[in-house]
């Protein structure tokens, strides 16, 4: 069961450690104007899994977080919330991925693994989208601080019983998993039919932490805060 005490510290701890070098974060839940942000910054799309162009995005379903350094945003991420119920998450993927990235001859995704965590359905929070402006590339440790608030933003916002990412292959390798609070980490869950859509790769991890490792990790995080 989560603590709002342990929250409010290791959220507090993140924005301080932010604000001493000169980093401020915002939350936006207007994904359509978030989409113009990120376009300024560079990035060249975004996936319809959380694009506004495929969904109906409420101030109930998601939000961005956007860091700001030196007058301009440096760094974005995005997040939606889904109750899946029951449904397997496998069979889930698979539906939803078809739906996104429609081929006319054959299936977009050929399979997900079944190789999940106990439980893993219910309500469900997605991450996507991080991206860095070119020319903002900071610390390991600003980025973790980054993430790890948008973990307690998710976890105060819904009462969540997951919280994943698909992330690369290199990405995952380098660490940067761990990095942003997600202890399990599943290599390969997808297979993709070629060519695969922008984006997304047959290499893919999915990484995740349930709400009972989140808030045992805010528990620990709230009593030892050097070890953010």
């Amino acid at each position: 069961m989560k603590n709002s005490l342990d929250l409010i510290t290791v959220g507090g701890e993140c924005l301080g450690a932010l604000g001493e070098i000169g980093v401020s974060v915002e939350m936006i839940n207007d994904f359509a104007y978030a989409k113009e942000l990120t376009e300024e910054m560079g990035k060249p799309g975004l996936t319809p899994k959380l694009s506004s162009d495929f969904n109906d995005f409420t101030e109930e379903s998601g939000f961005w977080l956007f860091m700001q350094e030196d007058g301009e945003y440096s760094a974005s991420v995005s997040v939606r919330f889904d109750n899946i119920g029951r449904e397997k998450m496998g069979d889930y993927m698979i539906r939803t991925m078809r739906r996104h990235y429609p081929q006319q001859r054959r299936d977009t995704i050929l399979d997900f693994t079944e190789a999940l965590p106990p439980n893993f359905h219910g309500n469900m929070a997605y991450i996507g989208e991080l991206f860095m402006r070119p020319g903002f590339r900071g610390s390991r440790q600003k980025l973790r601080y980054f993430m790890i608030l948008l973990q307690v933003t998710i976890a105060t916002k819904w009462p969540i019983d997951w919280t994943y990412a698909m992330m690369r292959d290199r990405d995952v390798k380098l660490g940067f998993a761990t990095n942003y609070g997600f202890s399990i980490q599943i290599p390969g869950v997808a297979r993709w039919s070629e060519p695969t859509p922008p984006g997304r790769a047959s290499s893919e991890w999915l990484v995740a932490v349930s709400q009972d490792n989140l808030s045992h990790m805010m528990a620990h995080y709230a009593r030892s805060l050097e070890s953010l």
